[in-house]
């Protein structure tokens, strides 16, 4: 019983690594491909509400002001 239960199980996980490593690679392609298109491409891709699209814009810029005026305090704040 535990000869049959080995002999069904090892080819099923040997199979469920392959798929998982295939799916893991299709999606890292996937992914590179996606971050190729351009802005207009993507939007009409989603489908989204351009207000929303330039509201998520803005955010993004407003956060990397804010990412630099944090380091440019802990720059300061070490100095000393």
């Amino acid at each position: 019983m535990v000869c049959a239960t080995l002999r069904h199980s090892i080819p099923k996980s040997i199979v469920y690594c392959q798929v998982h490593e295939a799916k893991r690679s299709l999606l890292d392609f996937f992914y590179t491909e996606l971050g190729k298109l351009e802005q207009k491409r993507l939007s009409a891709l989603l489908n989204e509400d351009p207000a929303i699209m330039e509201r998520r814009s803005a955010l993004a810029k407003r956060l990397e002001l804010y990412r630099s005026a944090q380091a440019e305090i802990d720059t300061v704040a070490w100095s000393k």
